[in-house]
């Protein structure tokens, strides 16, 4: 929904410029924020249903449980990766809120889209773990 609405304001934005002269004001700014935060919203959603790319080009002749290990292996890793983004995200948003720092037109808050990211990169540092517990219950079957 978020981005049906940048997607709407863009238009408008653009629609008000060429017939009125008259864009919206900022429309930059909410787009960038607004894109930022919808990315990390679909993190959790897209590794619980398995929807990222997987290259298994050399990995496909392998066992199914050689695949399931490795399969565990790289959620692990992804786990500690998506760990280091939310601590990231945390310290980032802290200094924002600490510092003020606003956008530049519109005074937006930073910290604001920082603490909204760092809700989803914390669901998906949560689905991280259920996804290792998924595979390491198909490993004892």
């Amino acid at each position: 929904m978020l981005l049906v609405a940048v997607v709407g304001m863009t238009v408008a934005s653009v629609l008000g410029r060429y017939l009125f002269g008259v864009p919206i004001p900022g429309d930059y700014e909410l787009t960038e924020l607004a894109c930022g935060i919808a990315v990390f919203a679909f993190f959790p959603h897209c590794h619980v249903t398995r929807g990222n790319v997987v290259v298994d080009f050399f990995t496909s002749r392998l066992r199914p449980r050689y695949r399931t290990v490795l399969d565990g292996v790289h959620a692990m890793a992804f786990t500690a990766v998506a760990g280091l983004v939310t601590w990231r995200l945390f310290v980032g948003g802290m200094r924002k809120l600490e510092d003020g720092e606003t956008t530049l037109f519109l005074e937006v808050p930073m910290h604001s889209a920082y603490l909204a990211a760092l809700v989803s990169a914390g669901l998906l540092t949560a689905v991280c773990v259920l996804v290792i517990y998924r595979h390491f219950q198909a490993l004892r079957r």
